[in-house]
């Protein structure tokens, strides 16, 4: 009997021990996005506002947002949570750059293609604006810096901006209406 309390407690404490070991070994980071929001209502008007929300990715996967959008009137707390799973995929985004050059005897165009790092998701998720709840998509696009084959000084290239979009509709016994959400992205 005692052995078998003893084997029962031991097995415990270490299944307790080995599941902190895998929480403590995920890599936590910040997703932050700042920018514009608009609500226009089915009772008439658009109110405009600026709006900061934050949450954390934990290995990968979005956990909630949780903010305030600042309308004109009012400032309106916001929780965006996903309704699946919301994974940032991390690749490498290729950049094609293109350069003139001229030596002493003859100029020319060379091209080339580079490759930055970029992180991105897209996904379904449930909305609470104040004491409106609703459903929309979120879609966050994070490039980062050139990881090879960079374009040389002078190079002509277009690199797309980062930026994430909510677009959704909320409603309550009260008010109905449209979210959109836009701005820029930040991942600590």
């Amino acid at each position: 009997m005692r052995r078998s309390i003893l084997a029962l407690t031991l097995t415990a404490i270490l299944s307790l021990a080995l599941s902190g070991v895998a929480v403590a070994g995920q890599a936590t980071q910040t997703l932050q996005i700042t920018g514009g929001a608009t609500f226009s209502s089915i009772l008439g008007g658009n109110s405009n506002g600026t709006v900061v929300m934050s949450g954390d990715l934990l290995s990968g996967e979005l956990r909630d947002l949780r903010g305030t959008i600042n309308f004109a009137l009012r400032d309106e707390s916001i929780t965006v949570s996903p309704t699946a799973s919301f994974t940032m995929v991390s690749d490498q985004l290729p950049v094609q750059w293109q350069q003139f050059r001229c030596d002493p005897t003859f100029c020319c165009w060379t091209f080339g293609t580079a490759y930055y790092a970029r992180d991105h998701g897209a996904g379904p998720v449930d909305l609470r604006l104040g004491s409106l709840k609703g459903s929309g998509n979120l879609v966050v696009d994070r490039i980062g810096d050139c990881v090879s084959d960079c374009p040389p000084p002078g190079s002509f290239y277009w690199l797309p901006s980062s930026g994430a979009s909510l677009n959704g509709g909320v409603t309550s016994s009260k008010d109905a209406g449209t979210l959109q959400i836009y701005g820029s992205v930040v991942i600590r």
